[in-house]
């Protein structure tokens, strides 16, 4: 178990001062001189703003990035691995100046991370998507990010994390101010105790103590499993300094799930003798003891404040739900949080709180269910004002939409899930299928007539092949997915569909003479416009009235920039054959996340027809339904069709291109992962992250 001591405080990336600027360099390991040892000498070797990429499925050492500028990340197709007990840290000296560290795609098994500054200037960390995966009952001290001095800005995503707190003051992730400002980003993070009972520590920690500390925190569709002594996710102040410290802290958005554990805490603010301006926002805790509380350590200033708000939060304790101490917090409101508890709260509640309980898929798995109270009963405002101001992403804990409707009847839903987006699978039989037309059947979509369904081939559903471009049709009330070009399907051929709420980032676009532009359609939503990281998804829609045409192409998107702040997306013929007019398409988009991002074609990573999507939550779960969409470039593609397949061998999701002499590297393709879907086909808790 590794506890930092006083030493950490002089390391950290220290600067080079003087000197022409060089131009950065990328490193394979292992590779040729300087790489072609130990992974510690190639680090050594690098100067500032170098990049290495670990070619290894094994890092048998110890690494200690220190007093340089570096990118340490797992090269395209390969999965580094720590052996057993090994550790990774990123240090400085007390002359450090403005740094930056990213590290990504390393795993560990039963070693840490370690990460502090102390210098004078601003360090900026960045660590994504290292895993971290302790024996049952055992803690490796996980995940830490100290600020001695200067500023830290720090950003930890999508990083899973299984272990157990090196002591009880921090965190399986802390997150520590002790002299420097520390500005904390942690976003989609699984945080996983290693132990089933009451864990001494928390989960996700936020600890600001001592002279010269302070900045803020943002915690956003973060998971923690486990019972937690200090609490699932904790913000504090001053636990082992007298000294006041001032803080921010949103935590919008996450999930804690304990174990029934006597004494265990959900999301908690704790003070000691200064202030935290905290915002617990639409968040969901189940199976705890506490569910939100916010108050002093024993022996607290009565002069320490808790300031902010509670609201739109689903808790389900087992003791109780609200716990707000009104010496060090008497200005905390709370209002719009759905609370099912023995007891409610020890103070008054808002006039909007509900006191019922929560229908929920399970307390393990707490998604809403469709009968749920807490479905658009959340405070819009406060949830969609408060992710604005706070810059988080518009994202629910799935990385789905949170805003489906802005300021209007249909409100966002209590806690940290939003209802209304479905997934199911098709599979064409004789029983639906007449013709080229194939009748789909789930209730979210029957005699849905405003639904958008996107649909992707999935050649694993019954191992049935089909290059014939496809499109869907609502058949009076019954939507359909059918071949543009007439061509009856094959037998078991198999479909992912993925229906999406009402509201933004889902619609109908016809295409017409004014709109289109040789092989493109251009398209105009408020949810795309001027939006070139959206995550966009498209899939052909015959409609039910009007002008309509087939076209027999298949099709993808593009985002055309007019200048360096304006643009538009459009549809596109990937063979770049004409668009004709009445054409009709189903549109999703929404922004990045963890569950909706690109790949792309790396050369010589996978078969040459093939691009590994490589996504914890659905790796080798062979029910998984992703979604995918084609990135068109505006060069012609022969047979453009695709479908998604798990691959047998490496048990990895991947994307499986029909055109001849294989995909061009370079290639990207969208996918889009329902979590939901993923939880209910396996119907077992995941401890890889995501879900």
């Amino acid at each position: 178990m590794f506890i930092p001591s006083n030493a950490c405080r002089t390391l950290f990336l220290a600067a080079l001062l003087g000197g022409p600027a060089q131009a950065a360099t990328t490193y394979i390991w292992p590779s040729a001189a300087p790489c072609n040892g130990l992974l510690q000498a190639c680090i050594d070797a690098t100067a500032n703003g170098d990049r290495i990429e670990v070619a290894s499925a094994t890092i048998n050492e110890d690494i200690s990035v220190y007093d340089r500028d570096l990118t340490l990340v797992a090269a395209p197709g390969f999965e580094p691995v720590f052996g057993a007990g090994h550790w990774a840290s990123v240090t400085s000296s007390a002359i450090s100046g403005n740094r930056s560290v990213s590290v990504g795609g390393l795993s560990f098994r039963g070693g840490y991370f370690f990460a502090s500054y102390g210098g004078t200037g601003t360090a900026t960390l960045d660590l994504r998507d290292l895993v971290f995966d302790d024996a049952p009952g055992v803690g490796s001290g996980g995940l830490q990010v100290y600020a001695y001095g200067g500023t830290v800005n720090a950003t930890l995503y999508r990083n899973r994390v299984t272990s157990l707190p090196p002591y009880a003051g921090r965190g399986i992730i802390s997150f520590v101010a002790r002299g420097g400002t520390l500005n904390a980003d942690a976003y989609y993070n699984h945080v996983q105790a290693s132990s089933s009972g009451l864990v001494s520590g928390g989960g996700i920690v936020a600890d600001y103590a001592g002279s010269g500390s302070g900045g803020r925190v943002r915690l956003h569709g973060n998971e923690v499993r486990g019972s937690f002594g200090l609490g699932g996710i904790v913000a504090s102040e001053g636990i082992d300094s007298a000294m006041p410290v001032s803080f921010d802290a949103r935590v919008y958005n996450n999930v804690v799930v304990g174990t029934a554990a006597a004494s265990s805490y959900g999301i908690r603010a704790l003070v000691n003798t200064g202030t935290i301006n905290w915002q617990a926002v639409a968040n969901t805790v189940t199976r705890v003891d506490w569910g939100l509380v916010a108050g002093p350590y024993s022996g607290a200033s009565a002069g320490a404040r808790i300031n902010g708000l509670a609201s739109s939060n689903l808790v389900r304790a087992t003791v109780m739900g609200l716990y707000v101490d009104t010496t060090n917090a008497p200005s905390l409101t709370n209002d719009y949080n759905l609370i099912n508890a023995p007891s409610l709260a020890n103070v008054a509640l808002g006039s909007h709180t509900l006191s019922m309980a929560a229908k929920l898929v399970s307390d393990e798995l707490p998604r809403l269910r469709a009968d749920s109270p807490a479905i658009d009963a959340a405070d819009t405002n406060t949830v969609g004002l408060g992710m604005g101001f706070a810059g988080l992403p518009f994202l629910d804990a799935d990385g789905l939409r949170r805003m489906k409707t802005w300021f209007a009847l249909d409100k966002i839903d209590i806690g940290a899930y939003e209802y209304g987006d479905a997934s199911f699978a098709h599979v064409a039989t004789a029983a639906n299928t007449s013709g080229h037309v194939s009748t789909l059947h789930d209730p979210a979509i029957d005699g849905v007539a405003t639904a958008h369904p996107q649909v992707t081939q999935n050649y694993s559903l019954r191992g049935v092949l089909s290059a014939n471009p496809f499109g869907t049709w609502l058949n009076g009330s019954a939507w359909t997915v059918f071949i543009e070009n007439f061509v009856s399907p094959p037998n078991n051929l198999g479909f992912d569909v993925f229906s999406p709420a009402p509201g933004a980032g889902a619609f109908r676009h016809l295409a017409e003479a004014s709109n289109i532009v040789g092989a493109t359609t251009r398209l105009n939503d408020s949810s795309l416009n001027d939006r070139p990281g959206s995550m966009v998804f498209v899939t052909q829609d015959f409609g039910s009235s009007g002008p309509t045409a087939y076209n027999p192409h298949d099709v993808g998107v593009r985002y055309v920039a007019t200048s360096a702040s304006t643009g538009y997306w459009v549809v596109a013929n990937l063979d770049q054959s004409v668009m004709p007019a009445g054409a009709g398409f189903s549109l999703y988009a929404q922004p990045p996340g963890p569950n909706a991002f690109s790949v792309t074609k790396v050369a010589g990573v996978g078969a040459s027809n093939d691009i590994p999507i490589n996504h914890p939550l659905v790796d080798g779960i062979a029910c998984a339904q992703p979604i995918v969409t084609r990135v068109d470039t505006g060069s012609a593609v022969n047979n453009g069709h695709y479908d998604v397949y798990l691959n047998p061998g490496t048990q990895r999701w991947t994307v499986y291109s029909y055109e001849s002499g294989g995909i061009a590297p370079g290639t990207q393709f969208n996918v889009l992962v329902n979590p939901a879907q993923v939880a209910a086909c396996t119907d077992v808790i995941f401890a890889n992250g995501l879900d």
